[in-house]
């Protein structure tokens, strides 16, 4: 082989290596942004099992029906009377042009 023709193959054969590990650290970078996703996406399917949970456990009748039981055993609040409101109304604002 000629001093031109080595030379070659060995800028060819560091140019693929370079490529391999960029290519390595790139793949390694997006795997590791692939499982924190994942995560985040478990912790989130979880929030949402939760109130899921939670709904059916206020959906449940006998919650609902011991919590009106609680309502029912309560003496009701008598509201003072609403004031009689002013029969008088004030001309609707103008805006300005």
């Amino acid at each position: 082989m000629t001093l031109t023709r080595t030379i070659a193959v060995l800028v060819t054969a560091l140019a693929v290596a370079l490529t391999v590990v960029a290519l390595r650290a790139e793949v390694t970078h997006l795997q590791f942004r692939t499982s924190e996703l994942d995560r985040e996406a478990d912790a989130l399917l979880n929030q949402v099992r939760e109130r899921e949970l939670e709904l059916a456990r206020l959906r449940n009748p006998l919650q609902i029906r011991a919590g009106l039981g609680d309502a029912r055993e309560q003496p009701a609040v008598q509201n003072a009377p609403a004031k009689p409101r002013n029969p008088q109304r004030l001309p609707p604002r103008r805006r300005n042009p």
